[in-house]
């Protein structure tokens, strides 16, 4: 799919910090030990992959997806984040998977890239769920920073090529400490940011939303996930906010504070899951 790549990208700035020097950003890798590795993109001459974890082999079962998109404020970043992530909810019985988009200093590429790819990793998955064994009607999209913004404009901004089953909205999302869209100083922003803002388009049917997030983040402020959660709780949706005190941003990788973060925020996203039926 196309998005308009106009002046509301400007609301991303917090993200995309604007460098346009030479850097040495190594490629994302073809394959993942313990993954199946598809392509689900190709642009030019770039290869865009899906690595999936969990079985296929109870095909009378078809297991719920978590798909997750990586940080990097979309000029770099690692598929690998998300990987301790995927095992450990493939070893639980779900099929887990990283996505690769394009990112400014891998691909020379904006944030509307991204968010086309991030769109278009879950409208192909969405249409191999019976050769991968899941659920297409239970597809969570999950992210951290500007992974966690593409998976909440996924929730917003969906794409139906004809069918409910095929279409790239997400039925729940899991974020960590990601993008909102919250308009703080709205009179910054251009024509068009509120169609690719997922607070400004939250309503009665947005999809239940698990969020973690340090309270001490300077890149996007705590404020903004409990604006955002307050909001759906009041249009009558599910919002899960876990606020970590001390906490900054990417607190919750595995290899963060040994650890110990990402041990709660996983077990705390494991039991919203149960508490949804996807586990």
């Amino acid at each position: 799919m196309r998005i308009s790549n106009g002046y509301w990208l400007f609301y991303l700035l917090a993200l995309f910090v604007s460098s346009f020097a030479n850097a040495d950003v190594p490629e994302n890798p073809d394959k993942i030990d313990g993954a199946r590795s598809f392509v689900y993109k190709k642009v030019d001459d770039i290869k865009l992959r899906l690595h999936v974890f969990g079985s296929a082999s109870d095909q009378l079962v078809p297991k719920p997806l978590i798909v997750f998109f990586f940080g990097g404020g979309f000029k770099h970043g690692s598929v690998a984040q998300f990987v301790p992530h995927c095992k450990l909810l493939a070893n639980l019985g779900m099929i887990s998977v990283v996505a690769d988009y394009r990112v400014k200093l891998r691909h020379g590429t904006t944030p509307a890239e991204a968010i086309e790819d991030g769109i278009d990793a879950i409208l192909w998955l969405r249409s191999k769920s019976s050769e991968l064994n899941f659920n297409a009607n239970k597809v969570i999209a999950g992210g951290g920073s500007s992974g966690g913004y593409l998976a909440a404009v996924a929730a917003h901004f969906d794409v139906d090529p004809g069918s409910k089953d095929l279409g790239s909205r997400p039925n729940a999302l899991a974020l960590f400490n990601p993008g909102l869209g919250y308009p703080k100083n709205k009179w910054r922003f251009s024509d068009g940011f509120e169609k690719y803002s997922p607070y400004m388009n939250l309503d009665d049917n947005s999809v239940p939303t698990f969020i973690a997030h340090g309270k001490d983040d300077s890149v996007v402020p705590y404020l903004h996930a409990e604006k955002y959660c307050e909001k759906l709780k009041d249009l009558g949706g599910y919002c899960e906010l876990h606020g970590y005190d001390n906490a900054e941003h990417a607190f919750f990788n595995l290899n963060k504070h040994q650890g110990r973060y990402y041990r709660d925020t996983t077990s705390k996203l494991v039991e919203f899951l149960q508490m949804n039926n996807y586990l």
